[in-house]
């Protein structure tokens, strides 16, 4: 999934974010002719340090800098989880998405298409399961 999605977002210019917004539990990232939506646990970090979250106290304060920001790409986010998006912006921080109930997915929607993420969706996942042997 995640794979499929780094490929499409390759072919369309940066998506920048126009408007952000957290209503509790709902992050939403809107730019022109796309759309971001997660009700999971989330986070902004860059170079290891942890800028805000979903459970920060001041999040509506931080939330605005996303706004003019643009995502540039998109990397799994664990290779324990791999449906879940970690996105680049153009600052070079990432915002991490962590599903964190198996009917809670997170939506993308780009131009003529739109991507679902569920974690309890074997087929979202890009590879084989980690630790997995032949007879498992």
């Amino acid at each position: 999934m995640i794979g499929h999605l780094r490929d499409e977002l390759a072919k369309l210019p940066p998506l920048r974010i126009t408007s952000a917004s957290f209503i509790d539990p709902s992050l939403s990232l809107i730019g022109p002719g796309w759309a971001f939506n997660s009700v999971s646990a989330w986070r902004l970090c860059a170079n290891g340090v942890l800028f805000f979250g979903w459970s920060d106290t001041n999040v509506n304060a931080h939330i605005g800098h996303l706004v003019g920001k643009s995502i540039v790409s998109v990397e799994a986010q664990s290779r324990f989880l791999a449906g879940d998006p970690a996105f680049e912006l153009s600052d070079g921080s990432w915002l991490e998405v962590f599903s964190d109930y198996p009917t809670d997915p997170w939506t993308l929607q780009l131009p003529g298409m739109t991507f679902v993420g569920s974690p309890s969706d074997s087929a979202q996942v890009d590879s084989p399961s980690v630790g997995a042997q032949d007879g498992d």
